[in-house]
């Protein structure tokens, strides 16, 4: 087949040089996400969420046990005291309902609306424990802070029966409206009661003195002097979407939705964080500090490492924060490809097939995108491509060139995608196929690939 047939590839397109950010560790920065996907898709479906409350329930219902086969005449009647939200109910579906509405704080007025909805569930275990409880004699007391108006109360009672709890009263169920101190209650009830267990989703659930507002060393210190109280009078249940743990981060427990407690919130989630060197110098790169990525990357290719050598190369290959050197540039890449870093390879490959500070040698740049592709690098296989369907340092083999074509095209390159559509519509190597043509543009037109685009109105206008 001539090459005139195929002049309307756009081969010298597809081989021009890439940008140098798209080589440089070849990879993307990582972009954001809704605050509370990982936390709820945990308590919505993780078997270990689950398990936690009948461990829980277990530990809870061991002490009851414990405290029955101790108990003496003229002892105080034994009792449980327990909070309610994510405790004994949960409203996962609330929850669910804010993410679907890609909302990432707490929402005042949808909980309240929740609330009145009624569609709460018991926690895993509560029903058994507390009707174990009653079973026995021991009373179960339910402090919550809650404020729904008026109706607050009965709200309550209604949500608490519905799930088939005992004890569900006026005078076992006390709703704080006013406040989240639950420590005067508590206090009520111990001296009336000999109390076996607190539960809770919350440190605060069991004393006030948890609740220190931007405060989180101080919140933790306080738990370390309790630490001998967890899973004896103390039995905690995991909730990791709200909480009084959040006054110790913004200062108030349901803080408002916004950019600036969104970043208060990735800092408390970087307390630790894990000082990755190259990483660090990636994006300096991005942001265009070259002197500050050059300073950390050049002692860790001294020190051989593969992926800092290859981006020194690049910035002396770009001359990017140094004086372009393309000799200093191939002698860093040569360290990185020999040690088997498949972008090294590539841009090696590229020195060779431009010209770039060595004899032009299309033979030694097949060589080194060959040793790419065959990490699949996709630019790599494209650029071999190129050199099939060119003919330059192998003998012209437009099949051998689809092929190459192929592979970067299964790896999701918009251009190799292209061009072998061409291939398929023209039967330039293949057999002519405009089933796979229009597949092939297709791929590339959902990469915003123009020419692509341009293609299918050219082969299937009547489709487009």
């Amino acid at each position: 087949m001539s090459r005139d047939k195929l002049k309307y590839l756009p081969l010298l397109l597809c081989l021009s040089m890439p940008l140098a950010a798209q080589e440089v560790d070849a990879e993307n920065p990582a972009t954001g996400g809704d605050a509370l996907l990982y936390a709820l898709a945990w308590k919505q479906t993780a078997a270990e969420f689950q398990a936690l409350y009948y461990q829980g329930f277990n530990i809870a219902r061991m002490q009851v046990e414990d405290a029955l086969a101790r108990r003496q005449a003229g002892d105080k009647p034994l009792a449980v005291v327990t909070d309610v939200d994510d405790t004994v109910l949960h409203a996962l579906a609330y929850w669910g309902h804010l993410v679907r509405r890609h909302m990432d704080f707490f929402d005042d007025a949808i909980w309240d609306r929740w609330v009145e909805a009624n569609q709460f569930t018991p926690t895993p275990g509560a029903v058994e424990f507390l009707q174990f409880c009653r079973d026995n004699n021991v009373e179960v007391f339910y402090v919550t802070s809650r404020d729904q108006g008026e109706q607050t109360q009965a709200l309550a009672l209604n949500n608490l029966r519905s799930a088939g709890f005992p004890y569900v009263d006026e005078a076992h169920v006390t709703v704080l409206r006013d406040s989240s101190n639950k420590e005067p209650r508590q206090d009520e009830l111990m001296a009336q009661y000999q109390v076996v267990t607190f539960l809770g989703d919350n440190l605060n659930d069991f004393r006030r003195k948890y609740y220190l507002r931007g405060d989180i060393d101080g919140r933790i210190a306080a738990m370390e002097q309790d630490r001998d109280m967890f899973g004896r009078q103390y039995v905690l249940f995991p909730n990791p979407t709200d909480g009084h743990w959040l006054a110790a981060i913004f200062g108030e427990s349901e803080p408002p939705a916004s950019e600036e407690n969104r970043e208060i919130l990735r800092e408390a989630a970087s307390r630790r964080v894990w000082d990755d060197a190259l990483e660090n110098a990636r994006a300096a790169y991005y942001e265009g500090r070259f002197a500050e990525a050059l300073a950390i990357w050049r002692p860790l290719a001294e020190q051989g490492n593969a992926r800092a050598q290859n981006n020194l190369g690049i910035l002396y290959r770009n001359g990017e924060g140094v004086v372009q050197d393309y000799n200093l540039a191939r002698e860093w890449l040569l360290r990185a490809a020999e040690q088997g870093w498949g972008r090294a390879q590539f841009s090696l490959g590229m020195m060779y097939d431009f010209g770039q500070g060595v004899a032009q040698n299309p033979r030694e740049a097949i060589r080194w995108y060959e040793r790419a592709a065959e990490q699949d690098d996709a630019d790599a296989a494209f650029n071999l491509g190129g050199l099939y369907a060119d003919g330059r340092g192998v003998p012209q083999d437009y099949a051998q060139a689809a092929q190459w074509y192929g592979r970067a095209a299964a790896l999701g390159h918009a251009n190799a995608q292209n061009v072998l559509g061409q291939m398929y519509a023209s039967g330039a190597g293949v057999a002519r196929n405009l089933v796979e043509a229009e597949r092939l543009f297709r791929l590339a037109a959902e990469q915003d690939h123009s020419e692509a685009r341009a293609n299918l109105e050219r082969y299937f206008p009547a489709r487009h």
